[in-house]
Order: structure tokens, then sequence, then C-alpha cells
């Protein structure tokens, strides 16, 4: 009897702890939504660097720039996106203003 509830002592957290575990797994985003994502993050960025340099163009044109080469850097690592879907993306960041 007692090796019987010993076992259900410990049976019982380790399922309610692999069941727990297991919901995490499949929270799991998509490919697009996670896209999407990123490509609202950059946008929010380039907004970003827009308000704080409005009043001064070479400043804007110097940050903007700078964010500009970092995420076409971060876009050519990443293995969500390849290249036409790069540039497509630094293209629209550059009409944003």
């Amino acid at each position: 009897m007692e090796i019987s509830t010993l076992l259900l002592l410990i049976l019982i957290p380790l399922a309610i702890f692999l069941i727990i575990k297991q919901q995490k797994k499949t929270n799991i985003k998509s490919a697009v939504v996670k896209k999407e994502e990123i490509i609202e993050e950059y946008k929010r960025q380039i907004r970003e660097v827009i308000s704080k340099n409005k009043n001064d163009q070479s400043a804007l044109l110097r940050e903007k720039t700078k964010l500009l080469k970092k995420i076409n850097y971060e876009l050519s690592m990443n293995l969500f996106f390849d290249e036409k879907e790069s540039k497509k993306i630094i293209l629209e960041l550059l009409e944003i203003s």
C-alpha cells in the first residue's frame, strides 16, 4: 500500500509537469506571424529614428542609414527571409517618412 501511494505521489506531479511542458511547445508562432512581427518591429524602429531626428535632416539621414544597414544585415542572416523579401522590406522601410 505504501509503495503504491509513493508511486502516485511521484507520478502525478511528473504527469502535470509533462502536460505543462507540452502545452508550451504547442504555442509556437507560425513563420508568417513571426515574419510580420519582425517587419513591424523594423517599421517601429524607423519611425522612432524619424521622430527623434525630424528637426535635423543630416542626423536623420545618418541615423536612418545606420539603422537600415543594421536591418539589412539582420535580414541577410535571418532564415525566415530570402534575398528578394529582404530587398522588398528594405524598400518599404526607405519609403517611410
